[in-house]
């Protein structure tokens, strides 16, 4: 699985979105991300990733549906860190 990273600035490539919702799920309207930040701290619900050699922080807590229309596809994360954001994903769904 590697997980897609969009951007919703228009002519801005730099990823700050990442999709935590299968592909396959195309005829949905959105698509559910989450934010992808530099500058944010890493806690229990967030998970660092590598962008092109950059550290990324992907806010898990912050997920939310984002209209189709309004995202950029470009790139992807690679199998480990997609997996990464998916556990904690997971793990901030299953807290109490």
């Amino acid at each position: 699985m590697r997980l897609q990273l969009y951007s919703s600035r228009r002519g801005n490539p730099a990823p700050h979105l990442v999709a935590i919702q299968s592909e396959d799920l195309d005829m949905l309207a959105t698509v559910l991300v989450c934010p992808l930040r530099a500058d944010v701290p890493l806690t229990r619900v967030r998970a660092r990733v590598t962008v092109a050699a950059e550290s990324f922080v992907v806010m898990c807590e912050l997920a939310r549906p984002i209209h189709r229309r309004g995202l950029q596809p470009v790139g992807e994360l690679n199998e480990t860190d997609s997996a990464l954001v998916m556990t904690m994903f997971g793990l901030l769904l299953a807290r109490r």
